[in-house]
């Protein structure tokens, strides 16, 4: 089948080329744009293309490797062992993109002709680019060993960064955890915890297993209730941690309770490398060892010289490398009469997050039913959510369509959710993630594409989103289409628990929570990707790009919408020459009732806002403005003092349109 993406006339009698994907149909190219057919006959795939300024067009093959290097590996997930040995032929004969797509299609090496790298595509191929139906241009390649996903000149391929992981061992948990050891361990990515520390900033943990995001909705699930069981055995722990007692002795009477509480053998295992946590919770699927649960027990906190929540995620790490232990998920620590559960997983490094407050579980007044409570629902989930994990990995075993760990697209080193729901079709796509579109450890935004359509996707996990605003550019031609915005798991009920809704939080007698803190589940939001040219050099932003952000800026205002992250990266200029916005996090309604002062906003544009506020207070025909009680936009409580903001803008304050025009100035400029 001939991929949506290759260009092809739809009708004999279509005077202009038009792209078909997903049912939409785009302009061409513009023509400072080449649009260039390629194949790669060493992937048997159908053919490709690529669009490439007419400067490059012209200019030696030389400076297109580069290039044709990260198109290898996006589009046939391979990685040239360099950019020196990717080599360029033209077909001697003409060969429909149709054929070459056919399975019985075979290339002929003597029937390709070299081109130099001093030429040009230029002087081999202007005759066959103006018909799209050929392919132009035949790529070969030395293929690396290991082929990454990722940026070619500058990732550590995921699969690269796991193996070195596991083949570090480095000191033992108990000396790991200490304070001088713990900071130099977290300098080394081979060695570090993304637990936090020394700038060690990891996704949530929801994102890449649901047994994360279980485990945090039962403790907010009004229904999920502690058993009388789980209430005496509760009680029988805070009546023990009354004592003050060795950790030996502390521990033959914990563990069994603990057991008791979790519905799960706990016992001490030695490790083949010799360390050996205080206790774990073993299963055995077919001959695989699995440690679902570490614990950490010290007699007091801080005995042993360290954070012993520190000392459990070390404990985790050491174990996951064991030669035949596979991942946990799953831990606590305690520590005299505190305990806290954390998660972890290891992706292409090791995440260790706290799920919950540490807990003070002990008699300290005569009145500790609401502890003992609070205690034993955490113990409660805690239990079912081990269940499931242990569920999990039995279905696991019994699927063979798991792939190997042989390289960096494995499903371990990205998120669990695979599909979601089109807004406009009601049709399930099931997609697959290709690379993270950031290099810092602490991405949430990854390119992925559909498995049938074999579109290009932007899949991002945000706990706020302006979705109305999204839509709104979408549709006016600003924005790429928005496919989907809601739960990991097509679950909004299921959302709703890990909400801070303002009902639940009363209920809580905590209130609710203040503009710019978002507390709300995290969601996933699936759009379009927006291609950009080859080179930055292709397309320079320019006055009329600068016109095109202030018209969105002016369709925004006008609407009582602000934008808020007004920077270059939030910002695009597609192939055609067309601003789109993307970075719609911080979007949402503004006060049309308050003027902001000085002279930022145009005159014209001040106008209309006051019009639209003189609607929302007196009524009026025609389109109306957000009433002044809404609740509006304002910027999160850890924006990035760094960047040169307007001189009103701060945590928690709100977004305002004089600070979407003050960005305006700096947009493409080295002030940011």
């Amino acid at each position: 089948m001939i991929r949506r993406r290759v260009w092809k006339y739809l009708t004999s009698t279509m005077a202009d080329r038009q792209l078909c994907s997903a049912g939409n149909f785009e302009a061409d190219p513009p023509k400072d744009v080449i649009r260039v057919n390629w194949a790669f006959p060493q992937k048997k795939n159908d053919p490709e293309y690529v669009d490439i300024s007419r400067s490059q067009f012209t200019s030696p093959v030389r400076q297109l490797r580069t290039l044709f290097a990260q198109e290898l590996l996006e589009n046939f997930g391979v990685q040239a062992a360099s950019n020196a040995v990717i080599r360029f032929f033209k077909p001697q004969r003409t060969v429909n993109i149709y054929d070459a797509s056919k399975a019985t299609f075979t290339w002929d090496a003597e029937e390709l002709t070299p081109i130099p790298v001093p030429k040009s595509l230029s002087s081999f191929i202007s005759d066959t680019v103006e018909d799209e139906d050929l392919v132009d241009l035949v790529v070969s390649a030395d293929l690396a060993d290991l082929p990454p996903m990722g940026d070619v000149l500058t990732e550590l391929p995921a699969l690269q960064r796991y193996q070195k992981i596991v083949q570090t061992h480095g000191p033992s948990p108990s000396a790991a955890a200490k304070s001088n050891e713990y900071s130099k361990l977290q300098k080394e990515s081979a060695t570090a915890i993304h637990d936090g520390r020394l700038s060690r900033v990891a996704p949530p943990l929801e994102i890449f297993h649901p047994i994360f995001r279980l485990f945090l909705r039962l403790l907010r699930d009004p229904s999920h209730q502690p058993s009388p069981s789980d209430i005496l055995a509760i009680q029988e722990l805070f009546h023990y941690n009354r004592n003050i007692v060795a950790e030996s002795t502390r521990n033959s009477k914990l563990l069994p309770l603990f057991a008791k509480l979790l519905g799960c053998t706990i016992a001490q295992y030695v490790n083949p490398d010799g360390t050996t946590p205080d206790a774990m919770h073993i299963i055995s699927i077919n001959g695989m060892t699995l440690a679902t649960l570490v614990l950490e027990l010290k007699e007091e906190l801080g005995d042993g010289g360290c954070d012993p929540s520190t000392l459990a995620g070390h404990s985790m790490r050491c174990t996951w490398i064991q030669k035949d232990v596979l991942s946990l998920t799953a831990c606590f620590f305690c520590g005299g009469p505190w305990i806290t559960v954390m998660g972890a997983v290891i992706t292409n490094k090791v995440i260790v997050q706290r799920l919950t407050d540490m807990m003070w579980l002990a008699e300290s007044s005569t009145e500790e039913a609401g502890r003992v409570y609070r205690a034993a629902r955490v113990f409660s989930a805690l239990r079912l959510s081990l269940s499931k994990l242990k569920e999990y990995y039995e279905g696991i075993a019994e699927n063979d369509k798991i792939p190997p760990l042989i390289d960096s697209s494995h499903p371990r080193f990205y998120p669990y959710p695979t599909h979601y729901i089109d807004r406009l079709t009601s049709e399930k796509v099931e997609f697959t993630y290709v690379k993270p579109l950031e290099q810092s450890d602490n991405c949430v935004t990854f390119l992925a594409r559909s498995n049938i359509a074999r579109d290009s996707l932007v899949v991002k996990f945000v706990s706020s989103y302006g979705v109305e605003v999204h839509d709104l550019l979408a549709k006016k031609g600003y924005a790429p289409r928005l496919r989907y915005h809601g739960s990991l798991d097509d679950d909004d009920e299921g959302d709703e628990l890990l909400s801070e809704r303002p009902d639940s939080a009363l209920e809580r007698g905590i209130g609710q929570p203040p503009d710019g803190l978002f507390v709300g589940p995290l969601k996933m939001v699936v759009m379009d990707f927006i291609t950009t040219p080859p080179s930055p050099k292709t397309v320079q932003p320019s006055g009329p790009h600068r016109r095109q952000v202030e018209e969105v800026l002016r369709i925004l205002h006008r609407a009582g919408y602000v934008f808020g992250d007004l920077r270059s990266p939030n910002v695009l200029i597609d192939i055609q020459g067309k601003v789109k916005f993307i970075d719609f996090n911080w979007t949402g309604r503004y006060n049309v009732g308050v003027q902001d002062d000085g002279d930022l906003v145009p005159e014209d544009l001040q106008r209309q806002i006051n019009e639209f506020a003189a609607k929302a207070n007196g009524g009026g025909d025609g389109e109306m403005a957000p009433a002044i009680e809404e609740r509006y936009a304002h910027y999160p409580y850890n924006i990035n003092k760094a960047i040169k903001w307007h001189a009103d803008v701060g945590p928690m304050k709100p977004i305002r349109p004089a600070h979407d025009w003050f960005m305006v100035e700096k947009l493409w400029s080295d002030e940011l």
